[in-house]
């Protein structure tokens, strides 16, 4: 008797489509096409947001470098002055290059292709491009020739503009059935940038007059202004949005003399004793009052729950209390109590708004936490007050979360009942005869 036929598998069927005729087999996915995504322009600036934390990331460790290698530590010793120089050189180098560190940022962020290295390389040519163009028709004067490239015309916001010229370019040009070689598409990047760049050349002086009198009118009015960026700055937070406004607000805005703009730089380079207006009021909501919120809701967890949801939460309070890295504990209320989260938000803008009317000028580069208080202390105007400050805002802040949790029931962490046919409550008699305990249970089932 012969065997029987060999089962054939089933190849993948050969689908041939008319060009009237919507097939409904989906076509296969191409390796250099981009991933489908949301088109939205809140799903845009998310990304974007994303990718302007990769480089911000790398702020904590260049912040602590050039903080050390500063007169006022390691350069005041005259056997360490080379290698105070020479550390501080280190970190400064960051802070100098921004704008190619935002530049290749958003590259990373925006772009969902397979490959990275195409946006990259575009939307670092994009920025050097548009940003040399720019330079041209804009000289800097001639103490200020060796300038780095966060001290040209735009500084920052050059970086950000390229790659978002680099990346809206790239992908048309690279995706679809109209695609065109890497050299060709590098092409039409450089000469959209060089179009770019003379166009923002030609209106950088107007431009500057406006930056210029937007800083002078916040410096002006710093409790309002402070209030309001410290307001928005965490509304926004959990979802994304808040790294492009820090990154206008912390690195572009205001002047302080040899080119250097922001906030940021301001205060950590050059020291400006009227720099800190949007970083120091949120010293005391991630030193105490934050961590208070987290022991609030650690205190109004279940008795069942208590252990586990302090194993989660004591920890993240003490890494935001030292180190200012709130989000491990800002995303356990923000979605399941949002109102709680518009208190913190509400909180953190009049914080801000109390330290500039209170004259207290700090900052730090990373974060708000205690380790850049007292790096940064020395170079802080009137720090002291701030500590005062946090107490009240801990004690603010665990009365609020502690009335709100228990008053209006929020589900914050370790709120939640267990269910009752997960509870095993067992009797002394359940104790003795475990084994009859579950007979009689699967029989109950069976019935």
């Amino acid at each position: 008797m012969a065997p029987p036929p060999a089962v054939r598998r089933p190849e993948a069927e050969h689908v041939v489509t008319l060009p009237f005729i919507r097939s409904k087999t989906a076509a296969p996915a191409d390796d250099g096409a981009a991933v489908a995504d949301p088109t939205t322009l809140t799903a845009r600036l998310r990304r974007m947001g994303q990718g302007l934390a990769l480089p911000i990331a790398a702020m904590p460790a260049a912040g602590l470098l050039l903080r050390l290698g500063q007169d006022d530590l390691l350069g005041r010793y005259p056997a360490l002055h080379t290698t105070a120089a020479v550390i501080s050189g280190a970190g400064a180098a960051v802070l100098d290059y921004l704008p190619a560190l935002f530049a290749v940022g958003i590259a990373l962020g925006l772009n969902r292709a397979k490959d990275v290295a195409g946006p990259v390389l575009a939307c670092l040519i994009s920025y050097l491009v548009l940003a040399k163009v720019i330079l041209v028709l804009n000289p800097l004067p001639a103490d200020q020739l060796d300038a780095p490239p966060a001290r040209w015309p735009y500084g920052a916001l050059a970086g950000i503009v390229g790659a978002l010229l680099a990346m809206a370019i790239w992908k048309r040009v690279t995706t679809g059935r109209r695609r065109i070689p890497p050299f060709a598409a590098y092409g039409i990047v450089a000469l959209a940038a060089i179009t770019a760049g003379t166009l923002l050349g030609l209106a950088y002086p107007t431009v500057e007059r406006a930056l210029t009198a937007s800083a002078a009118a916040v410096t002006d009015h710093a409790v309002l202004g402070g209030g309001v960026f410290g307001f928005l700055n965490r509304l926004l937070g959990p979802i994304g949005l808040h790294q492009p406004l820090n990154a206008v607000v912390w690195y572009l805005t205001g002047d302080c003399g040899n080119g250097i703009k922001g906030d940021v730089p301001c205060f950590i380079q050059q020291h400006d004793p009227d720099a800190g207006v949007f970083m120091g009021g949120f010293f005391p909501v991630y030193m105490a009052g934050l961590p208070a919120a987290a022991l609030a809701m650690w205190r109004s967890a279940l008795p069942e729950h208590r252990r586990r949801v302090g194993a989660l939460l004591l920890p993240a309070a003490a890494i935001c209390s030292l180190a200012g890295v709130t989000e491990p504990i800002e995303l356990t209320f923000a979605f399941v109590a949002f109102p709680l989260y518009v208190v913190h938000a509400v909180l953190t803008g009049l914080s801000l708004a109390i330290v500039n009317l209170l004259d207290i000028h700090t900052g730090f580069v990373f974060s708000a936490g205690a380790i850049d208080y007292v790096l940064n202390y020395s170079i802080s105007h009137r720090p002291l007050l701030l500590l005062p400050l946090a107490l009240a805002y801990g004690a603010l802040y665990y009365g609020i979360f502690r009335f709100a949790i228990t008053r209006f029931d929020l589900r914050t962490p370790g709120r939640t009942p267990t269910a009752p046919d997960a509870l095993r409550c067992e009797s002394p008699a359940d104790a003795q005869a475990p084994h009859q305990h579950r007979i009689n249970t699967t029989e109950g089932e069976r019935s």
